[in-house]
């Protein structure tokens, strides 16, 4: 009884921090590492702590002072050896080792020891209460051990054999339970992937499934290949550290599309490490479909009543304004023929004239036509069926013209006649237009002064007969020029040639004939002859070949650019068959033009760059088109020498380098050939370099 009195305060204490002791002993298994091997829920913890409390307190409360452990002591009547009788017994069912559990009441003891430390109490009764507690843990760890060295090894494995059972059934169960909630369930794990799925969810996501499959299945069995929906939002929640997420997704099923609210929840365990994910899919197609069909039939009533109001209100200013409108649009029409200069009258669909403009009453008014109204309510087809003498077929053609208008058959109709005045020749052109808006059968009859027009044209028909003959005689001094030229290119190309061809023989003839007589220099002067000799008629031939380019008839087809480049690009190869060269041609660049000359210009730049690549062992030429400035533009591009844009200016004009023969060979009248073929293709080209990175000459052609 005394044991009671004085610890008193302790069952206070005890009975209080409940949840305290369930932390704190919780915190201790979290740093020994006891959390992967027990339970994951922190009630599971404190419904632990809450019956050793219950037995503690009911120590406590017991009349008995506090046992000694002697080895006399009849720990089988003790309540707190049975309590740890019966712990171990439980434990032992779900498979906790001896030392497991030994270990974690080191825990639990702790714990206790700390609360009693942390109460507050005198320094005798904190001393008892220690020492109660080391006791009180003694006799369970007594009663667990005795009751575990009670149990030979078969007993054991039967009730381990029993264990496992239960907790196959109880898996069973919860999988019971699981498959019986009608929606789609699927269990992720830490990367990601499913390692269950519901049948709902393997068939939702990849169809019925083949009758005699299992139905449930483990990691990595059939089915379970389907994946998960690659969902945005899903992926960002498990990049994410939320803990849960609620989003509405779609998924096409066999059944048609399916919508479903997704409940995502991070599965974490006691120690808030993350153990996967679970994703809940709740169909609410049906729920979707009847709020889109209720929202549909609401708008569609709500459109109704504001199309029925809409027309109503519109009924009633339509009533109101009717008639100012109907005047507004007469005052207006009036107004509009009225500011036109021309005199115009407005037929109806018999031909009766309705109405004039002010231009149609003064025009009558200045010759003589005196009638009253000026022919309104007149008909126009019958007056002009009445004309006699010579006006009488222009008048008869209008009237068929109008006829055709006002029956349909032809929107408009339009002739010029004479109408001389008596100092005047003049010119009109009668139009009649049918009208539109409404004016069912009515046709607009326009008589317009042309006479200056008339004038114009015949000045105009001067002009084109004066310059057809300017254009005549140009004709003839062009052609008498092209003659004059042909006859001095003959006589370059056959006096000139004949003299160059001469002094390279005669060149050769002393460095092969007469070596033995020549020293070293004149041996050297007479290469020199003979090679000056040559480079003069290769100049002379490509001077030639430039002339001639002025003077060809052009063809003009469709040509493939890319065709040719690729059937250079082939020569050049075979030409060296040991350069490695990358070749980039970009098929169907078609273009329209003379089809040699077109490929005289890709042969001349690829061949450049071609040539100025030789010094690269990574060399690379591309043929290509892209668009500049709103035009389709070709180009070739090379990485070889390049140059400075400096002296880009003089790339086009012959006999100008930008490098000396030396260094590369040439002519140097490949540019202003291509420049030269281009400009009569009515084109343009320019080139873009930079020393040591390469050049891409661009070239364009008129649409």
């Amino acid at each position: 009884m005394g044991n009671a009195l004085a610890l008193h305060p302790l069952e206070r204490i005890v009975s209080e921090h409940e949840g305290w002791l369930a932390a704190r002993v919780l915190g201790y298994a979290k740093d020994g590492g006891y959390t992967r091997y027990t339970s994951t829920l922190e009630e599971a913890w404190r419904i632990s702590v809450a019956g050793l409390s219950a037995s503690l307190i009911h120590a406590l409360r017991a009349k008995e002072p506090t046992p000694g452990l002697s080895p006399d002591y009849d720990f089988a009547a003790d309540p707190v050896t049975r309590f740890g009788i019966d712990e171990a017994r439980r434990h032992r069912m779900r498979g906790v080792t001896l030392g497991m559990f030994l270990g974690l009441m080191k825990y639990y003891r702790r714990s206790y020891q700390d609360l009693v430390r942390c109460s507050g109490l005198d320094e005798k009764t904190l001393e008892r209460g220690r020492l109660f507690v080391d006791c009180f843990f003694d006799r369970i760890e007594i009663g667990f051990t005795t009751e575990w060295a009670s149990v030979s090894a078969p007993q054991r494995l039967a009730e381990l054999e029993e264990a496992s059972r239960s907790i196959t059934n109880e898996k069973n169960r919860l999988l019971t339970l699981l498959e019986s909630i009608p929606s789609p369930v699927m269990l992720l794990d830490t990367d990601g992937r499913p390692v269950f799925m519901k049948h709902e969810a393997v068939e939702l996501l990849a169809g019925p499934m083949t009758p005699g499959t299992h139905y449930y299945r483990e990691s990595g069995s059939p089915g379970l290949e389907v994946g998960v929906p690659r969902w945005s939002r899903l992926k960002r929640f498990l990049k994410g550290k939320a803990r849960e997420a609620r989003f509405e997704e779609s998924i096409e099923s066999s059944a048609g599309r399916r919508y479903f609210l997704v409940t995502v929840q991070r599965m974490l365990d006691i120690s808030e490490k993350f153990c996967g994910t679970t994703i809940i899919l709740s169909d609410f197609t049906d729920r979707k479909h009847a709020e889109d069909e209720r929202q549909r039939l609401v708008e569609e009533m709500e459109e109704r009543v504001r199309s029925r109001t809409a027309e109503l209100l519109d009924v009633n200013e339509r009533l109101v304004e009717e008639i100012e409108e109907r005047r507004r649009s007469e005052r207006f029409f009036h107004a509009t023929i009225d500011s036109l200069s021309a005199p115009v009258a407005i037929l109806n669909g018999d031909g009766d004239i309705v109405t004039v403009n002010r231009a149609w009453r003064k025009f009558a008014d200045e010759n003589g036509c005196r009638h009253p109204n000026h022919f309104i309510g007149d008909n126009y087809l019958g007056l002009c069926d009445n004309v006699k003498g010579k006006d009488a077929v222009t008048a008869s053609a209008v009237a068929r013209g109008i006829r055709e208008v006002t029956a349909g058959r032809i929107d408009e109709f339009h002739l010029e006649y004479p109408c001389h005045g008596p100092g005047e020749q003049r010119w009109f052109q009668v139009r009649a237009t049918r009208l539109e808006n409404g004016s069912r059968g009515r046709v607009a009859v326009v008589h317009e002064n042309i006479s200056e027009v008339k004038k114009a044209q015949e000045e105009i028909l001067s002009l084109n007969r004066s310059l057809e003959e300017r254009i005549r005689l140009r004709t003839q001094q062009l052609e008498c020029s092209n003659r004059e030229l042909e006859g001095f290119c003959y006589a370059v190309s056959h006096d000139l040639r004949s003299h160059l061809a001469r002094l390279e023989g005669l060149g050769r003839g002393l460095v092969e004939d007469c070596s033995a007589g020549l020293d070293n220099q004149a041996r050297h002067y007479a290469e020199r002859i003979c090679r000056i000799s040559m480079d003069l008629r290769r100049a002379i031939d490509s001077l030639l070949d430039l002339s001639r380019l002025a003077r060809c008839e052009l063809g003009n087809e469709a040509v493939d650019l890319s065709e040719v480049a690729a059937r250079v690009a082939e020569e050049l190869q075979r030409s060296q068959p040991l350069r490695r060269v990358s070749f980039s041609v970009e098929p169907g660049v078609i273009v329209r033009g003379d089809p040699q000359l077109l490929e005289t210009v890709v042969r001349h730049l690829m061949g450049n760059a071609w040539k100025f690549t030789s010094r690269r062992k990574d060399a690379e030429i591309a043929f290509g088109s892209t668009m500049l400035h709103g035009m389709k533009t070709c180009f070739v591009r090379d990485n070889g020498v390049g140059f400075d844009m400096r002296y880009a200016g003089c790339l086009f004009q012959p006999f100008q380098r930008l490098h000396g023969p030396a260094e590369f060979d040439g002519a140097g009248i490949g540019l202003a050939t291509v420049q030269r073929v281009i400009q009569r293709h009515g084109g343009r080209i320019w080139a873009e370099g930079e020393r040591g990175e390469g050049a891409v000459f661009f070239f364009t052609f008129p649409d």
